[in-house]
């Protein structure tokens, strides 16, 4: 009678082993794809794109290994190597949530540095453009040349308001690049100014 009740009782045990081995683990899936998703959220594939690459590698693990056991007969499935996998992602996701938002804070400083830069380049070119203008020996032609570079700085100084407008939607990326775009572009306005003003004698 004992032996018949330890039989039982093995049998019951293996059998809610067996469950609980092959029951999926939902709770850590659900939580890891929270955690892929507050990474997307942070713009991790913009600011962080090597460790959004990796939180993405990590998932695609997981959803391998979930395919492969879902696969299996229900008595011989096993989720150990699911669960080892799901902290994997969710622990790299974290990490591309981490990394953007560091990210993106070093590009909104790099992005307003180089905006900053522009518009000290646009405000120099002014400022040559009123001295040229309060030169007392103008050239043949002076009129004319300065009314082409002042039609050039208000084009270039009409591009602030595109960087700023990025800036303000949090596109850093997009107002760097513009913002040091313009400044190439002003610093040539300066060049030629400058030589306009070497050759007047100012």
């Amino acid at each position: 009678m004992r032996r018949s009740w330890f039989v039982v009782m093995v049998a019951l045990c293996v059998g809610v082993f067996a469950a609980a081995c092959g029951k999926p683990p939902q709770q850590e899936l659900d939580a890891a794809q929270a955690a892929m998703t507050e990474a997307e959220q942070a713009q991790a594939a913009t600011y962080a794109p090597d460790e959004w690459s990796r939180a993405q590698e990590a998932m695609n693990a997981v959803n391998t290994e979930m395919e492969a056991q879902n696969a299996k007969f229900a008595l011989i499935r096993s989720y150990g190597k699911t669960k080892e996998n799901i902290a994997a992602a969710q622990t790299a996701a974290a990490e591309a949530r981490d990394a953007a938002m560091a990210g993106k804070e070093r590009m909104h400083s790099e992005a307003q540095a180089a905006a900053d830069a522009a518009k000290a380049s646009l405000d120099s070119a002014q400022q040559m453009m009123t001295t040229l203008e309060g030169c007392p020996r103008k050239p043949k032609g002076f009129s004319k040349d300065m009314e082409m570079m002042k039609g050039n700085w208000d084009g270039l100084s009409a591009q602030m308001a595109e960087i700023d407008a990025a800036m303000q939607r949090e596109d850093y990326a997009a107002a760097k690049s513009q913002a040091e775009s313009l400044k190439a572009s002003a610093d040539t306005l300066n060049t030629d100014l400058q030589s306009a003003k070497d050759k007047m004698k100012c």
